[in-house]
């Protein structure tokens, strides 16, 4: 009897480590590490992997920051390390960012880029724009966010 149960947590782990894998985006990969039946599914101490930046655009190769979660959820928004209460805010900052390493790069190299700080500027408005229509703007979440519980009969 004792042999079978040890067969099927050994599977179970099995199941849900390749799960976890996948449903991370990693490939999938069987690994026969076990944690215990008590599986984190997410930890406040380690941020999301989801980044919410809606603009694309990367002129002179510089692009907006990723708006990803903080592991503080009063302010779970983050920009380059700083931390913000609400979306809106997260994109103005990601924005501004990229707009200035834009018009540094335009400043000091006028003579060798083929953009200028009105571009840059031009390039704000439509990464602001971007944020403002985006279709995500909050970070997904679970029912229960730190575990997922299975129980032995």
């Amino acid at each position: 009897m004792h042999a079978r149960r040890g067969a099927m947590y050994l599977l179970l782990a099995t199941c849900l480590t390749a799960t976890r894998q996948v449903s991370a985006g990693g490939a999938l990969a069987l690994d026969f590490h076990v944690e215990g039946l008590l599986l984190p599914r997410q930890s406040s101490s380690s941020p999301s992997p989801f980044n919410l930046q809606a603009f694309t655009g990367a002129l002179g190769g510089f692009s907006a920051p990723a708006i990803s979660q903080s592991p503080d959820p009063e302010r779970p928004f983050e920009v380059d390390g700083d931390t913000f209460t609400d979306y809106q805010s997260a994109v103005n900052r990601a924005c501004d960012n990229q707009k200035n390493e834009c018009a540094r790069a335009a400043n000091a190299n006028r003579d060798a880029v083929d953009f200028a700080v009105s571009d840059c500027d031009r390039q704000n408005n439509e990464c602001k724009d971007a944020g403002n229509s985006a279709a995500f703007t909050r970070f997904p979440t679970s029912s229960d966010a730190e575990f997922d519980f299975f129980c032995d009969e």
